[in-house]
């Protein structure tokens, strides 16, 4: 599964980074609102991870900084969840297991 605030946070530190790149635009956040129709306070909040930014506006704000979408966008693994696991052994052989099932064999044990 997908961690929507790694997913959304990743996004926006790529975005911030690009546009404050000595090698890029260097637009300031109101600039880079005026030519997508956002309000700066919508830049912020993408660049922060708190906004979820749709598609289109992804988009829109690829182009706006002079890039390709692809590279914005984190791979699976850098947004994917993590689940916690334990090791437990039962008859003597060792399994990897969620911690949930970990909490059960412990409790039958």
């Amino acid at each position: 599964m997908i961690n929507e605030k790694a997913l959304y946070a990743s996004i926006g530190k790529k975005l911030k980074a690009i546009r404050t790149s000595p090698s890029g635009r260097r637009y300031t956040q109101e600039k880079l609102a005026s030519l997508v129709s956002l309000e700066r306070t919508s830049i912020t909040n993408i660049e922060a991870g708190n906004q979820k930014v749709p598609l289109h506006v992804l988009y829109e704000l690829c182009n706006a900084l002079g890039v390709e979408i692809t590279e914005v966008l984190p791979s699976y693994n850098e947004v994917a969840e993590r689940k916690a696991e334990e090791t437990v052994t039962l008859g003597g052989e060792s399994y990897h297991v969620s911690a949930q099932i970990a909490a059960l064999v412990r409790q039958t044990n």
